[in-house]
């Protein structure tokens, strides 16, 4: 599995089993660091994922770019529960489009069907 298929796997597992994640981060300057967050969503904006989640680093609402998430790995830590709506209006991406629903980052595999014979 490639790092971006690993990192989609872990943000995604950390959101369905509410666990905090630990995660590894470069920000739009460049600058690198590591943190625990406590996962509330997943938006897309112009062709871009972000995860959504409060950040105990910053203690305060985040947005990550999925694609600037250099490493990513649940842990069995329960997180708080948080307000999807509350978070986007604290963070960083709050100007970026606001979601009407939430989509899964990758696509449910459906039950094959039984065969017609």
């Amino acid at each position: 599995m490639s790092r971006g298929g690993a990192v989609r796997t872990a943000v995604e597992q950390a959101l369905t089993t509410n666990t905090v994640l630990r995660l590894s981060y470069t920000d739009a300057a460049g600058i690198d660091s590591d943190r625990l967050v406590e996962p509330a969503g997943l938006l897309t904006a112009d062709g871009r994922w972000y995860r959504i989640a409060w950040c105990r680093t910053r203690q305060a609402g985040r947005g990550f770019r999925l694609d600037r998430i250099t490493a990513a790995a649940p842990t069995t830590e329960q997180a708080h529960p948080h307000d999807l709506t509350e978070l986007l209006r604290g963070s960083a991406a709050a100007g970026a489009m606001q979601p009407t629903t939430l989509a899964p980052l990758t696509p449910r595999l459906e039950k094959p069907k039984a065969p017609l014979w």
